[in-house]
């Protein structure tokens, strides 16, 4: 008896969570971390060049930066060969179907702590479905 009022307990705080409330994701809740619309509208053209080239069916029309700031990449010397950033980018596809994924960019080290100011694509992760908007 004292298992079933535990659970019971604990249901109630679990559907509230980020994880069980993904069905009514919004892109516009996604907070930002840092806020640089040339690099968001570099990122959502090399996006759609990548969707191009791949043949896939979605259009990216808007992003938001996650990373709070810049992250170093090194080499295994320990030397930096450049800097990357998260950028969340939202997509329309046909059939009235959004989405959204998550991109990482990369500008690479120039010289003397200075990094080039165009963006390399490094990877993405899946697209997740989300309300249109």
């Amino acid at each position: 008896m004292l298992r079933t009022f535990s659970l019971l307990g604990v249901v109630p705080a679990f559907c509230g969570t980020v994880c069980f409330g993904q069905n009514g994701a919004r892109f516009d809740a996604i907070k930002p971390g840092m806020y640089d619309e040339q690099l968001v509208q570099q990122a959502l053209k090399i996006a759609n060049q990548r969707a191009v080239n791949m043949r896939c069916p979605e259009r990216y029309i808007k992003g938001v930066i996650l990373s709070y700031q810049w992250h170093n990449v090194v080499d295994r010397e320990g030397f930096v060969t450049g800097r990357k950033i998260h950028v969340e980018l939202y997509c329309e596809r046909p059939g009235e179907m959004c989405g959204m994924a998550d991109f990482t960019f990369l500008e690479r080290y120039v010289a003397a702590g200075a990094f080039s100011d165009r963006l390399v694509f490094v990877r993405n992760g899946n697209t997740y479905a989300v309300d249109c908007e």
